[in-house]
């Protein structure tokens, strides 16, 4: 097995090392992640308990299972080479370094991969973050008997799924016009396997599974209450607009232990496959067409005025509420776990969070 190349200079840019490619400047990559065919696995300790990442302290040793959502070989000021790691259980996430024996711990396991991990608790910028002295892939065979289990390692709304399911029944039954009602129970009807299992988004909010149900049912009962509060408002079209803003989302969305984009996703966008969606519906359910073009911009300009991917920006009022409406839902479930999840002291969150702000934390009831 090859060494790791050459360290960086203090003052050079870190270089992204890619597997069985090679860098713009012709650099070889490392070569260890091609040759390792089996990964080294440690003993766990059977005296000490399994810690998930929402019971961390500081200066605590801990050990246990978490997902690797991301991985990065980084160099320090001084050359040194370094791991980067984002980790993930059904709990939290967490920040994590490999400062020692770093190609031989980078031959262990790949972004993506569930890994085992020893490591001590510290606390860096006010947050905390994992020192791993070891740290490897996780797998039935080697660490089932410890109590790993795959589906730990997910994060997972807690709420009643039938409940949620039940109450967007109740949203769709108050659609008055049957064309919208049948269009809408036809939809749902037919990706509801998926809607049950989605998150929202990756990394912004309602990042669990199911957290797409749970923002389809809150934004659904935003625009119920908001169809009575404003006059010359069509409730009818709010809703089923409201409903169907993120329906794209069942075909951008690949669910696994890493959940990620599909093909699609990537090259067309949950917006625009949202008006695939409504336009294969329409095939099976006849709507009148005003409403259909009506729908589509709903569907399209969901995103507002600010998102660079946005196709249309909205033009009627049902289209600005749906707008305000995900955006509200979508910023207040970011706020709430930006605090809820800050690991620093005191009664304000660290800045490094979505808002760029230090947050004020509520009183824990």
């Amino acid at each position: 097995m090859k060494n790791l190349p050459p360290p960086l200079g203090p003052y050079q840019t870190p270089l992204k090392w890619l597997k069985r490619d090679f860098t713009p400047n012709k650099i070889e990559p490392l070569k260890g992640l091609e040759l390792v065919s089996t990964h080294f696995h440690f003993q766990l300790s059977t005296t000490m308990k399994l810690t998930i990442i929402s019971e961390f302290t500081e200066n605590k040793r801990i050990q246990g299972f978490y997902h690797c959502l991301e991985k990065h070989l980084r160099t320090t000021r001084i050359g040194d080479y370094y791991l980067d790691l984002l980790l993930q259980d059904a709990s939290g996430r967490i920040h994590a370094k490999v400062w020692d024996n770093v190609e031989h711990f980078d031959n262990q396991f790949d972004e993506g991969d569930p890994v085992a991990v020893k490591a001590l608790v510290e606390r860096y910028n006010g947050l905390l973050q994992l020192n791993c002295t070891k740290i490897t892939r996780a797998t039935d065979e080697r660490y089932g008997r410890y109590g790993f289990k795959e589906s730990g390692l997910v994060p997972t709304i807690t709420a009643d799924r039938k409940v949620l399911w039940e109450e967007l029944r109740r949203l769709v039954t108050a659609v008055k016009s049957k064309p919208l009602k049948a269009l809408l129970r036809h939809i749902f009807k037919r990706y509801k396997a998926v809607i049950l299992e989605l998150p929202a988004s990756f990394s912004y909010h309602h990042t669990e599974r199911g957290g797409f149900l749970v923002h389809l049912v809150s934004t659904g009962q935003i625009a119920a209450f908001l169809a009575a509060h404003y006059e010359g408002i069509d409730g009818n079209l709010l809703i089923a607009g409201t409903l169907l803003h993120d329906i794209g989302k069942v075909k951008s969305v690949e669910l696994g232990l890493k959940s990620d984009y599909t093909t699609e996703g990537q090259l067309v966008g949950h917006v625009i496959l949202g008006r695939d969606v409504l336009k294969e519906a329409l095939e099976e359910v006849d709507v009148p067409a005003a409403v259909v073009e009506k729908l589509e911009h709903i569907i399209l300009a969901h995103q507002g005025f600010a998102s660079k991917e946005t196709p249309r920006h909205p033009r009627f009022p049902e289209a600005l509420l749906v707008h305000y409406i995900d955006s509200m839902d979508g910023k207040l479930d970011l706020m709430h776990r930006e605090s809820a999840t800050d690991t620093g002291g005191g009664r304000f969150t660290s800045d490094r969070n979505y808002f760029r702000l230090r947050l004020y934390k509520s009183e824990q009831k």
